[in-house]
């Protein structure tokens, strides 16, 4: 049996490539002002190994006219999903803070 560590960095990675494929949000830009830093989440990606497998906090910016609570749902599936995917670890939670709602013209609603 081959013995290994997953790094929060890698972890944040597949987080961040999960969150590609959807249209309308992405992770916060890090060292912006945001919500987030009064919660003490200065990064925009956080995953901890838990209890109940990983649990993931993320800091996101979505943009204007999208519908957030069916936005989290997909960000939520997706992040899970490619989780257990890359590790094989069961995904305890992924909670989401909107710290910011982006007008893109070229995405308007």
């Amino acid at each position: 049996m081959v013995d290994y560590e997953i790094t929060e960095g890698a972890l944040g990675a597949i987080v961040a490539q999960a969150l590609e494929g959807l249209e309308g949000v992405r992770l916060i830009a890090p060292g912006a002002k945001t919500l987030g830093e009064l919660f003490k989440r200065s990064k925009p990606v956080r995953v901890e190994r838990g209890p109940e497998g990983l649990l993931v906090d993320l800091v996101l910016s979505v943009d204007y006219g999208r519908p957030i609570p069916a936005l989290a749902q997909e960000v939520q599936k997706a992040v899970a999903e490619a989780l257990f995917v890359a590790t094989g670890e069961r995904v305890g939670a992924v909670n989401l803070t909107v710290a910011q709602v982006e007008y893109r013209e070229d995405h308007a609603a």
